[in-house]
C-alpha cells in the first residue's frame, strides 16, 4: 500500500505572499536592501507561479484576470524596475543606487564618448533580476516586455565584466577593474542576459569559448563543480554551470545540427555530475524523534534492507552538510536540464518539503523548524514545480515551470518573446534602428554644430596649455554655461 502523500496548501503560500507583496517585509530583511530586486523577483514570481494558466486545473479564459498580480500592479513595476536602470547598460540592485543621471554620466572627451561616474552602482545579479521581471510583467504575450532597455550599453557592459579567464564578475568599479568573486554564479547571469537581449545578433557578444573553458576546469574529482577543479564542488555551483551552457547553446544559431555544443563540451564528464548530484540526497532523520540519537545496541544485521526506501529524504549541497531547502531545488534543477531528472525519489523529496520545512505561515525555511524567508520559499515552490514536471505529473496548485530561468513556463515563453521581438527587423525597414534612432537623437540636439564648438573651445585651451576635460569638469551639471557665448568670448580676446 503505497503511503498518502502530503498535500501543498497553495492558499496558504498565497497568503503568505501577497503579505510580502503589500506589506513591508520584517526588519530582518533591512540588510538586504542592496539586493532589493531580487527580492522583488521572489515575491513577484512566486505570485506568478501560483496564478499562471497552467497552475488552474482547468485554464482560465482570462489570464490576467487569473493572475495575482494585477494590470495595475505590472505597470508600476515595470516602471520600478526600468527606473533602476544604470545609463551605461545594467541595473542597479536598489533605488538607493540610483543617482541622477547628471551625476552617473560624464562626458570624456578624449574618447568622444560618455561613460559612467558610478560603473559600481549596475550589477550582474540585478541585470538578470530585471530581465526575468520584465518578462513576469509583460500584459502581453512578451513582445514588448524589453521596450525601454538600453540593449547595446548592457551588452558591451556585459563584455566588460568578462575577464581573461572567461569568467565574469559582478560589477566594473571607478577604476575599470571587474569586481566580485570568480564563481559560477555570475557565469550563469552572464549567459542569461546575453540570451534575452540577443547579444550574438546585436554584435556586442562575449568570448563564449574562454566561458565554456573555465566551466569545464571546475569540474572536480567527485563530478560536481567548484570555482576551479582543485575547490570543493557544490550544487549550487553546479546548477549555475549547467544552466549556463544551456543557455549558450540556446542562443546556438545551428542549435539543431549541434544539439548540446556547449554544454557537452563545457562539463568534461555528464555521468559523474549526475552521480555527485544523485548523492546528495539522502535520509533525513528528524533530531526531534531520537532517530538520530547514539545507541550502543547495534541493528539486527539480518533486519537491514538495501531496498528500504526512505520515508523522508532532503538534499544539501556538499558533503556532510545539513538538508536545506533551497538544495531540493539545486538539485532537481541541474538534473532536470540534464535529462536526469527521474533519479530523484520525488515523494520522500516532497516530504522533506512539505513536512519538515513548509511553515505554518505559508513560505519554507530554509532548515527545519526555522522561520520562512523569501528565497527559500521561492526556490521550494521551484523544487516541487522541477519534480512534478520530471515525472510528467503536475503539482496542484501551482504552474509548469522553466529550469533554465528559474520562472513558470509561461513567463518563460513571454521571455523568449521579448528576445524575438528584439531580434526581428525595424518597422521602417532599415537594418540598422539602432543607428537610426542615434541619428535622430543627435538631429534634435543639434549635435554636430555642438561638436564644432567644443572643437574650437578645445583649440583654445590646448593654445592657453589647458586641460580641455580639467576646463569642461569645471562646468556646473545643472547650469552649464553656453557654448555661444564662450566661443563669442574666445572671439573677442583673440580680437
Amino acid at each position: 500500500m503505497t503511503e498518502e502523500q502530503p498535500r501543498l496548501d497553495a492558499a496558504r503560500h498565497i497568503r503568505y505572499w501577497q503579505r510580502c507583496f503589500r506589506s513591508l517585509l520584517p526588519h530582518h530583511y533591512v540588510t538586504n536592501d542592496s539586493t532589493r530586486l531580487a527580492l522583488g523577483f521572489f515575491i513577484v514570481a512566486a505570485l506568478d507561479l501560483l496564478s499562471s494558466p497552467s497552475s488552474y486545473s482547468e485554464p482560465p479564459r482570462d489570464p490576467l484576470k487569473a493572475s495575482l498580480i494585477s494590470p495595475a500592479d505590472r505597470k508600476h513595476l515595470r516602471a520600478w524596475v526600468l527606473s533602476l536602470q544604470h545609463p551605461r547598460g545594467g541595473f542597479c540592485g536598489s533605488p538607493h543606487h540610483v543617482l541622477p543621471k547628471q551625476y552617473a554620466v560624464k562626458w570624456d572627451a578624449v574618447n568622444k564618448v560618455e561613460s559612467a561616474r558610478d560603473p559600481a552602482n549596475a550589477n550582474i545579479a540585478a541585470t538578470y533580476f530585471a530581465l526575468l521581471l520584465l518578462g513576469i510583467l509583460a500584459d502581453d504575450d512578451g513582445s514588448s516586455a524589453f521596450e525601454g532597455v538600453h540593449r547595446i550599453n548592457t551588452l558591451r557592459w556585459l563584455k566588460k565584466l568578462q575577464r581573461d579567464d572567461g569568467s565574469f564578475g559582478e560589477i566594473i568599479d571607478e577604476d575599470g577593474y571587474v569586481g566580485g568573486s570568480k564563481d559560477m554564479r555570475y557565469c550563469y547571469l552572464a549567459a542569461t542576459v546575453r540570451w534575452a537581449l540577443g547579444g550574438p545578433e546585436a554584435g556586442e557578444d562575449f568570448d563564449v569559448d574562454a566561458l565554456v573553458a573555465y566551466i569545464r576546469r571546475g569540474q572536480t574529482f567527485d563530478g560536481g563543480l567548484a570555482e576551479s577543479s582543485t575547490h570543493e564542488s557544490h550544487a549550487g555551483y553546479a546548477y549555475c554551470a549547467v544552466a549556463a551552457l544551456t543557455l549558450l547553446d540556446l542562443a546556438e544559431p545551428d542549435a539543431a545540427a549541434q544539439p548540446g555544443r556547449c554544454l557537452h563540451a563545457g562539463i568534461p564528464s555528464i555521468p559523474s555530475l549526475v552521480h555527485f548530484l544523485a548523492c546528495r540526497q539522502f535520509d533525513y532523520l528528524d533530531p526531534s524523534s531520537g532517530e538520530d540519537e547514539g545507541s550502543s545496541d547495534l541493528p539486527d544485521i539480518a533486519s537491514i534492507s538495501l531496498s528500504d526506501a526512505p520515508r523522508t529524504a532532503g538534499f544539501n549541497g556538499r558533503l556532510n552538510k545539513a538538508a536545506d531547502t533551497c538544495y531540493t531545488w539545486w538539485v532537481c534543477g541541474t538534473l532536470a536540464m540534464l535529462g536526469e531528472g527521474q533519479v530523484v525519489d520525488r515523494d520522500p523529496a516532497r516530504k522533506f518539503i512539505l513536512e519538515k520545512t513548509q511553515h505554518m505561515i505559508g513560505g519554507f525555511a530554509k532548515h527545519p523548524g526555522g522561520p520562512p524567508d523569501a528565497y527559500h520559499a521561492y526556490l521550494g515552490l521551484a523544487a516541487l514545480a522541477t519534480m512534478a514536471g520530471e515525472q510528467g505529473d503536475k503539482e496542484e496548485g501551482l504552474g509548469r515551470f522553466d529550469p533554465r530561468l528559474c520562472l513558470s513556463r509561461e513567463s518563460s515563453d513571454r521571455v523568449a518573446k521579448a528576445r524575438e521581438a528584439l531580434l526581428a527587423p525595424p518597422d521602417d525597414g532599415s537594418d540598422d534602428d539602432w543607428g537610426y534612432d542615434t541619428e535622430k537623437i543627435k538631429q534634435e540636439l543639434n549635435w554636430d554644430e555642438t561638436q564644432r564648438i567644443i572643437a574650437q573651445l578645445e583649440a583654445k585651451w590646448r593654445a592657453e596649455n589647458k586641460i580641455p576635460v580639467l576646463e569642461m569638469d569645471k562646468w556646473n551639471p545643472f547650469d552649464p554655461p553656453s557654448l555661444d557665448e564662450l566661443v563669442g568670448n574666445s572671439d573677442g580676446a583673440a580680437a
